[in-house]
């Protein structure tokens, strides 16, 4: 009887957790045919070729091994078997991968990616892998690039065909054909442009004018880094029709056709309680407008409270031949607007449309909602937190029902993957003293009363010092900002001031006030790009509306809802369109809404700064 080997009792053990049950293969053994994999593969025999290439890298050392995994990964892949794939993935070793491997790795993941209807990450994916792609990989690169590009096929089809005739057509720079070629290209999304301009077996002139396509789209918005974007795209297309100049020129020409409408009437509260916002998006309007009027018109309603009062400054704005109408404000009058019959006229709304709105025929994508939602807020905290590597979450909330439905949101966005609310905690507004709340919170009113009972039971007194739980890598505390100030020296009091701290955007009152807010140092919030860009009281335009900063999100959205409107079409159009704004980015998710992404702040002697992220992925 033959001696077992310590390596071949190893061999045996892989070949076990390879095949535990409910993988659905026979053991793997040795072939029972003198077949190798690659043999196999070319004679379509997949599954035989998976089980040779795991053979064989059971027998290999650890780079050869990490390298027949990916081939195994592969071959699996090809038979349609996920879950055997997924099993020889897990024993790559991507420490010992040349570039040729991890390029081959990342085209068994692309597969994967595609296979799980995830053709965003398969982009990505082959993107990484497009520089290092072997020649004997080559046709399965070209092939699960085709998949993607069927994948992500939209409805622009013939619109696409349209171009690909007019590019084949045009033998020099023909300025206005160019212009006709981007806005042919208009229905195709930013994301089916970039994996058709990729196409590696795509007509050279055609993906170039993809390519170009993207590049102006992605600069339309924001035009400081034109220049150095179409330069890069001339590098990758070097022999395109185009001088690096005539695309320059391109986007200039195309640009000048995005204009806002000629008549824009706004439906504003002067009076009652909403007074003082609506003298916010005014001036932050007015401001937008002054800067670039665009040959357009500006004309003011009056809508008061009342949702009737806002019902008459539609009307009043129809009389005065509006093209389009931003406002009203208030939920209830948006609903009321909304709810006329023979409502005809765009809307830009400055709350959120109502869940069930469907626009009348011929209004299709020409009724739209912006505004500053804290629920979207809370949900983006979450979302953000997340991304930043967090996985173990502590809610601290008020006792109140704003504070549950921002604690509602931030759940629904922290808890993707692994992560967990460890504990959720509610606190009262009114209330002082928190240390109650803080010790349960983190646990330190038990690491007390261990302490007490051990005490009693050596009957002595022993120097403690109580300990707070260690479960918690992240804290999420929407509050106001006077509460802020309460709450955040209790937890550096109760030892958890080195627990990254995240609030909603009310945590700034929006008053620059370094002394003040100092108590506030290393709190992270969701925060337009205004406030990083004015930290200090000198930085704030003298506009009385402003009261001091306290409404300058309100002002910077009204920026934002001038800026915004000569793109809302391209937006409409186009999901991967982002509006880059002075309150947050926007993209349309339909449904007429636009979702608001915002910027993220921590603060920083007292002042509002950008949130850098480290490199290990976690915001600084």
């Amino acid at each position: 009887m033959p001696t077992l080997t310590p390596r071949l009792i190893l061999l045996s053990l892989l070949a076990g957790l390879v095949l535990l049950p409910g993988c659905g293969t026979a053991p793997i053994g040795q072939p029972t045919e003198a077949l190798d994999g690659q043999q196999a593969m070319s004679r379509g025999k997949y599954e035989e070729a998976a089980r040779a290439f795991q053979y064989q890298a059971m027998q290999a050392g650890p780079e050869q091994a990490s390298a027949l995994w990916i081939s195994a990964a592969d071959a699996w892949m090809k038979a349609r078997d996920i879950d055997q794939a997924r099993d020889a993935l897990r024993w790559v070793d991507k420490q010992v991968l040349s570039s040729a491997e991890m390029a081959r790795l990342n085209l068994v993941l692309a597969d994967l990616a595609l296979t799980e209807n995830r053709p965003d990450e398969a982009e990505a994916l082959l993107q990484k892998a497009a520089a290092f792609v072997p020649s004997n990989s080559r046709a399965r690169y070209e092939e699960l690039f085709a998949r993607l590009e069927q994948q992500v096929a939209g409805p622009a089809s013939q619109d696409l065909s349209r171009a690909a005739r007019l590019s084949d057509t045009m033998r020099f720079y023909d300025p206005a054909a160019a212009v006709e070629l981007m806005q042919m290209l208009e229905s195709v999304s930013s994301g089916e442009l970039a994996v058709r301009a990729l196409n590696p077996r795509g007509e050279r002139q055609l993906t170039g004018w993809l390519d170009l396509a993207l590049v102006i789209r992605n600069n339309l918005v924001e035009p400081e880094e034109v220049e150095a974007a179409i330069a890069e795209w001339k590098s990758r297309h070097p022999s395109h029709v185009l001088t690096q100049t005539e695309a320059l020129d391109t986007w200039l020409r195309y640009r000048q056709r995005f204009q806002a409408p000629r008549r824009v009437a706004v439906v504003l509260p002067t009076d009652g309680r909403l007074q003082a916002a609506g003298m916010a998006l005014r001036d932050g309007l007015i401001s937008a407008w002054a800067e670039n009027p665009g040959g357009s018109d500006l004309l003011f309603f009056s809508s008061g409270d009342d949702p009737q009062e806002a019902i008459s400054a539609y009307y009043n704005a129809l009389d005065a031949g509006a093209d389009l109408i931003i406002g009203p404000l208030r939920e209830e009058s948006v609903a009321a607007v909304l709810g006329l019959e023979g409502l005809a006229t765009p809307m830009l709304c400055l709350n959120d449309l109502p869940g069930d709105y469907r626009p009348p025929a011929g209004l299709e994508g020409q009724v739209t909602g912006i505004s500053l939602s804290q629920d979207t807020e809370a949900r983006a905290v979450g979302i953000h937190a997340a991304s930043q590597g967090f996985g173990r979450a502590m809610v601290l909330a008020p006792e109140s029902a704003w504070g549950e439905r921002m604690a509602a949101g931030f759940m629904e966005g922290f808890l993707q993957d692994d992560q967990q609310i460890v504990t959720s905690i509610r606190y009262l507004e009114t209330e002082n003293d928190d240390s109650a709340v803080m010790e349960r919170a983190l646990k330190i009113d038990e690491s007390k009363a261990r302490a007490q009972r051990l005490e009693n039971t050596l009957q002595t007194q022993i120097e403690f010092e109580p300990v707070r739980r260690q479960d918690i890598d992240v804290i999420f505390m929407p509050v106001q900002a006077a509460k802020a100030r309460q709450l955040r020296p209790q937890l550096r009091f109760h030892d958890a001031g080195d627990i990254p701290v995240y609030a909603t955007g009310r945590v700034y009152s929006g008053e620059p006030d370094p002394a003040l807010n100092r108590d506030l140092n290393g709190i992270r919030f969701p925060a337009g790009r205004w406030y990083v860009e004015h930290p200090d009281k000198a930085d704030l335009p003298d506009v009385a509306s402003l009261n001091g900063g306290r409404l300058a999100s309100l002002f910077a959205l009204g920026q934002d809802a001038w800026n915004l409107l000569p793109w809302l079409p391209l937006m409409h159009r186009d999901p991967g369109f982002r509006f880059t704004g002075q309150s947050g980015d926007y993209t349309d998710i339909g449904r007429g809404t636009l979702l608001r992404e915002p910027s993220w702040a921590v603060f920083k002697n007292g002042r509002s700064a950008s949130l850098p992220v480290r490199s290990d992925g976690r915001g600084g």
